[in-house]
């Protein structure tokens, strides 16, 4: 009786035991009858990741992470190990990233499947390692968000920061005149192309009548010459012919020897003029130049004291005649 009663504690103590472990591990996430394989990626860092954080795939937990240690005594990298369900089998080349899974920054590792042609892969093996990718944080998603606002604000700054300087230029005093001054030329000038407008509309309007009656002479015009077409044409034929007829004459002969003529005449008035014959003697002689002019005046004095007093130069004789005698 008292050895039954032994046996029964012992069986109460062992379960006791095994469901303390159970939960205990329960409530670490670890499922004690589940058969699970091992596998590690290497990290630079972890962003905080901590044991016992879920491994999903897809969005269902598969395993958890049952360890993290420093790869080497110099602590570059980091080596995550990962318990996973046996009964899932992985392709090789399968990511495992970082990320988190909650907005209070729980870290967790999403196991990302590559792609693969017609389901045909190598299957993981246990103790193999996973390509690893660190997702960045919120902060880091927001920071990269942000970065392209924020150069759009400081541009927007800058631009603003320009166009203050420019109104600050426009308003400047002497600037604001010369503007002024400018807005009233233009306007001056948008009035005179508007009167020139209004007067030549005017003049084609009040003109309409004599334009027509141009248009009309010009069309008569027209049609009278449209009308004599033959007889321009006999003008034109003749006009042909006495250009034939003048090109087959001796025109060129006679100009040639209008030319020799010319040429001969020139010479002629060289040797005048460089006191050669009786011509040139005349002209070129100075001495009876004046002694004619000087004949010329002296004649010119003879025949006005002849006319002034004529009596000096003609005289009457008085001629006696005999008496008669008386008978």
């Amino acid at each position: 009786m008292e050895k039954d009663k032994i046996i029964k504690i012992g069986l109460i103590v062992v379960l006791t035991v095994v469901f303390f472990y159970w939960g205990f591990n329960f409530l670490k996430g670890k499922n004690v009858f589940t058969q699970t394989n091992t596998y590690y990626a290497h990290y630079e860092r972890t962003d905080g990741l901590q044991k016992n954080a879920a491994v999903l795939m897809r969005g269902h937990k598969i395993g958890q992470v049952s360890d993290i240690t420093f790869t080497t005594s110099r602590y570059e990298s980091l080596t995550v190990e990962m318990t996973i369900d046996k009964s899932i089998q992985l392709p090789e080349y399968t990511i495992s990233r970082i990320f988190s899974s909650d907005i209070m920054g729980t870290k967790s590792v999403d196991l990302i499947l590559p792609d693969t042609e017609d389901n045909v892969y190598e299957v993981m093996k246990e103790g193999d390692f996973f390509v690893s990718e660190i997702e960045g944080s919120l902060q880091d998603q927001v920071r990269l968000q942000m970065a392209p606002l924020k150069k759009q604000a400081e541009d927007l700054i800058e631009q603003t920061s320009v166009a203050i300087e420019q109104v600050k230029y426009v308003l400047n005093e002497s600037t604001g005149k010369h503007l002024k001054e400018s807005f009233i030329k233009i306007q001056k000038a948008v009035d005179a192309i508007h009167n020139s407008s209004v007067t030549i509309d005017t003049i084609l309007t009040n003109g309409n009548t004599n334009i027509q009656r141009t248009l009309s002479h010009v069309e008569k015009i027209t049609k009278v010459v449209s009308d004599k077409d033959k007889e321009i044409g006999r003008i034109i034929e003749s006009f042909a012919s006495i250009s034939d007829s003048l090109a087959q004459s001796n025109v060129k002969e006679t100009i040639m020897l209008t030319d020799s003529v010319m040429t001969e005449l020139n010479g002629i008035i060289a040797k005048i003029n460089a006191g050669e014959g009786s011509m040139g003697a005349l002209i070129q002689n100075k001495d009876l130049y004046d002694n004619l002019e000087a004949s010329s005046q002296k004649l010119d004095a003879l025949l006005q004291d002849i006319n002034e007093n004529p009596k000096r130069y003609v005289s009457f004789p008085l001629i006696s005649f005999p008496k008669k005698s008386k008978k």
